[in-house]
């Protein structure tokens, strides 16, 4: 029962209508009898510079963000963590007292994905990574700390990808990172020593990532898509096709997830167990 002492949590964003994130979360709050409810935001976005400011004013306990707040919150939180700050993006916050902590916990939640489905480990492998937004940087980043041997940023703008490259390369000098423009025929020469791809453009993009070759790819290269409320996202059933290993945006969501739910409450969840609860409720 919601009452006067619930605490509210919630996804910011737009749009949000088709998140599967209340319906993970409330289901955990009434597994383990807490008090609290998680609710879908949609805000306009030319309103990003109030979020931070309606988060505070209504006591919300921990927000998740999705685009396009992302990158346009960041700068107005009080505090952010070594990965969103790599990331340039935050995608958790938590209030307490009105100080806002930003996390992003995209890159681990992808990572943790990719072993459970794969065995995959970043060490030593070579990575594309398709767009340079907040979600990539985020991927990127997680990828190149995780050792991989080299992390290519695909932008439409070669600029912004070129310049995230730069940034992540500082932190991260045992990582070749660098920035490329994202078409045909430079996805093509990348994608011959590729061993993942990960496709982190959103809707809108779909007839771009359709042109991309995928059969420069290696047969042991794993194809990602972290658009998990895409039912046919680009290129996805074509890798499987073609007898590549591929993965939806389902692991990613639940395992960043389980991480947003544990700094949310401070009680571990395992992503099976998110995983789990979410099919239940689909």
């Amino acid at each position: 029962m919601i009452s006067g002492r619930t605490r509210i949590y919630g996804l910011v964003g737009h749009p949000v209508r088709h998140s599967l994130s209340p319906a993970m979360h409330n289901a955990l709050f009434a597994r383990l009898g807490l008090d609290a409810v998680y609710l879908a935001f949609d805000v306009d976005p030319r309103r990003a510079e109030g979020v931070t400011d309606a988060i505070r004013t209504l006591d919300l306990v921990g927000v998740n963000l999705t685009v396009p707040f992302k990158e346009r919150v960041l700068p107005l939180l009080d505090h952010v963590t070594i990965a969103a700050e790599e990331a340039g993006a935050v995608n958790v916050v938590i209030n307490v007292d009105g100080w806002l902590t930003g996390y992003n916990t995209d890159g681990e939640g992808l990572l943790g994905a990719l072993a459970e489905e794969h065995s995959f480990s970043a060490k030593g492998q070579r990575c594309v990574v398709l767009g340079a937004g907040g979600a990539g940087r985020a991927v990127a980043s997680a990828l190149a700390a995780a050792g991989a041997q080299e992390v290519a940023l695909l932008n439409r703008d070669v600029g912004r990808a070129e310049r995230a490259a730069a940034q992540l390369g500082a932190r991260n000098p045992g990582c070749a990172l660098h920035g490329a423009p994202l078409h045909p025929g430079w996805f093509g020469e990348i994608a011959e020593r590729a061993d993942l791809v990960v496709n982190c453009l959103g809707g809108g993009t779909e007839a771009l990532v359709e042109s991309l070759p995928i059969d420069p790819l290696p047969s042991t290269a794993i194809w990602c898509d972290i658009n998990y409320w895409m039912s046919a996202p680009p290129r996805l059933s074509a890798c499987a096709a073609r007898g590549l290993r591929t993965s939806g945006g389902l692991g990613m969501l639940v395992h960043q997830g389980a991480l947003s739910f544990e700094l949310f409450t401070g009680y571990p969840i395992a992503a099976s167990e998110l995983r789990d609860t979410l099919e239940a409720k689909r």
